[in-house]
């Protein structure tokens, strides 16, 4: 019997999870759980506090699929703790993790994509929330890679779009590229 997935699509504000996650062809048979998209669903009853409402919507959301022994996906910035751990409650239950990392050479690239969002409608992150989440999302990353069975790595730092030169599972590791240099923590 296949277990479970508990997918993690991760990177900083503005680094493309959303645009990845939305790709039917990635993710058309499991729920991809999204906390901006959630937080717009709520902003217009909870004003100010609707991130942090879809944050812990999310997170029991995540639970619950865990509980149920669900497959299911998550955006996250991988900014705090918070995932790294559900990785180890999701593995003693029985999931595969999966990791897939999106990263930019710089957070300016991010904040120029977030401005852009927000002009044409989308939602905008604070300045100082993006620079802090950026170089925290990299220092987690190395944890989230050791905690994943496979992990898939994308540079999305220019127009080009994702840039795949990664795969790592538990025992094998297969770089299609050189990395970038944001990945000089985790590259051989």
């Amino acid at each position: 019997m296949t277990p479970p997935r508990f997918t993690l699509i991760a990177g900083a504000n503005g680094c493309g999870k959303t645009t990845l996650a939305s790709d039917p062809s990635l993710f058309r048979d499991i729920p991809v759980l999204n906390p901006d998209a959630i937080g717009k669903t709520l902003q217009s009853s909870l004003q100010s506090t609707f991130p942090i409402a879809a944050a812990r919507t999310v997170l029991n959301a995540a639970k619950d699929h865990i509980r149920r022994k669900e497959s299911f996906a998550v955006e996250t910035t991988l900014s705090g703790r918070g995932y790294l751990q559900m990785m180890r409650q999701a593995r003693r239950s029985g999931f595969e993790i999966v990791l897939v990392y999106i990263g930019t050479e710089d957070v300016e690239i991010n904040l120029a994509r977030i401005k852009n969002r927000v002009l044409a409608g989308g939602h905008d992150v604070p300045e100082e929330d993006v620079r802090r989440r950026f170089g925290r999302s990299f220092a987690n990353l190395p944890a989230a890679i050791k905690r994943a069975d496979h992990s898939i790595l994308f540079d999305n730092s220019t127009e080009d779009g994702y840039r795949l030169f990664a795969v790592i599972g538990a025992t094998d590791h297969l770089w299609l590229r050189p990395p970038p240099h944001w990945a000089k923590d985790v590259a051989p």
